[in-house]
């Protein structure tokens, strides 16, 4: 019996081979291995850059989106605990950052890479102090000058002082000590920069031509900081610097003078049923062409709620002091929006891991409505926005 199953086995794989295709075990052609490349450049447009911050050891990331539909573009990354920040054009991308061999123990080091962006290159280096803000990362904790001859890079050992960096010889300049201050917010007219310091005041901080000396003045007291603290975030409206507190009220400062002067504050929840407050980390963001502030908020704010997510975002006329709109966007920890007429409005939300785009109807009193995202991982709390 088991011959006959093995002949008629041999049978069947005769016939099998039989009718195989011809030359299925041939090569007819030669094989040619795929070469793999890589874009010169990413293409041409406006970009939206999400901070990525790792604080588990590994490299922090600066991922870039196309600004029109999110699709990723390219990306930048550095050390440890990075802050970030771009030049004007958007074409010049900066991180600052630690690299630490043991992690805890030895010696680390904090550095400011420079990137083309076109290309995500590295462009250079520039050793710091060993100074760097370990800190959730704000925009304000990493700026240029107004003329982009220096950068400028907040420390805390927990004192509190600032790097500056000549960018174009690459070096340190000096070391600006801001005792119980903290933020940097570049003067316009002017080298130098203001800090918010922990009694409601501001100091301003001049510096010489080659960065290498400074004054300070310190301002009036500008707002109470157990009744009514700010937010580091701040954006500026023609000329003026905007800070917003947990209670949702906009200080508009002046910096013209060299010290910081109280132009007004307007409190935008006032009259509005639901206790409502500012919430996320990057929450200030002004729409020049129509005047418009957008805010992250959320209902029955509390002490220690400031940095959760949005349930809606507020378009506020400040020229008019007039709530326009309340979108329905949930979860939103940092918002940006552009400059134009129409404005178009970028949000990331650390619950989804997710960038999004919304365009912003100014027929429709400013409301905002989602027309892509794309994915996010890691840990983010900033996003800029460049032409």
């Amino acid at each position: 019996m088991a011959k006959k199953i093995a002949a008629s086995f041999g049978l069947l794989c005769a016939l099998a081979g039989a009718f195989a295709p011809v030359g299925v075990f041939a090569q007819e052609d030669e094989f040619v291995p795929e070469t793999l490349t890589a874009k010169a450049e990413m293409d041409p447009g406006p970009n939206v850059f999400v901070s990525v911050q790792n604080w588990g050891g590994g490299p922090s990331v600066a991922v870039i989106f196309s600004a029109d539909d999110l699709h990723r573009k390219g990306s930048v990354s550095g050390g440890s605990q990075s802050h970030f920040t771009l030049s004007a054009d958007g074409k010049t991308a900066y991180m600052a950052s630690g690299y630490y061999p043991r992690y805890d123990s030895g010696e680390g080091e904090h550095v400011l890479q420079v990137f083309d962006v076109a290309t995500n290159a590295l462009t250079k280096e520039i050793l710091l102090p060993y100074k760097l803000a370990q800190y959730t990362d704000d925009l304000s904790l990493l700026q240029l000058s107004a003329d982009e001859k220096f950068a400028f890079i907040q420390n805390a050992t927990p004192a509190t002082s600032v790097t500056v960096v000549d960018l174009t010889t690459g070096e340190v300049a000096q070391e600006v000590p801001s005792p119980g201050c903290f933020g940097i917010y570049p003067m316009r007219s002017a080298l130098g920069f203001s800090a918010i310091c922990n009694d409601g005041a501001f100091t301003t901080y001049t510096l010489s031509e080659d960065g290498k000396t400074f004054q300070s003045q310190k301002s009036e007291t500008i707002f109470d900081p157990d009744a009514d603290p700010i937010y580091l975030s701040a954006d500026r409206a023609d000329g003026d610097l905007l800070f917003i507190s947990y209670h949702a009220n906009v200080y508009r400062l002046s910096d013209t003078d060299g010290v910081i002067t109280k132009v007004s504050v307007t409190p935008i929840a006032e009259g509005v049923d639901g206790n409502w407050g500012t919430s996320g980390y990057t929450v200030v963001s002004y729409n020049d062409a129509n005047g418009v502030l957008f805010v992250p908020m959320h209902s029955e704010h509390h002490d220690g709620s400031h940095y959760h997510g949005s349930e809606e975002v507020w378009a506020y006329d400040l020229k008019k002091n007039e709530l326009l709109y309340r979108s329905p966007l949930a979860d939103l920890v940092a918002i940006q929006v552009t400059d134009g007429e129409d404005p178009e409005l970028y949000g990331f939300s650390l619950k989804d891991g997710k960038v999004y785009k919304y365009d912003v109807d100014p027929t429709a009193r400013f409301a905002a409505k989602k027309v892509a995202e794309h994915a996010v991982e890691g840990f983010a709390t900033t996003l800029l926005v460049s032409p």
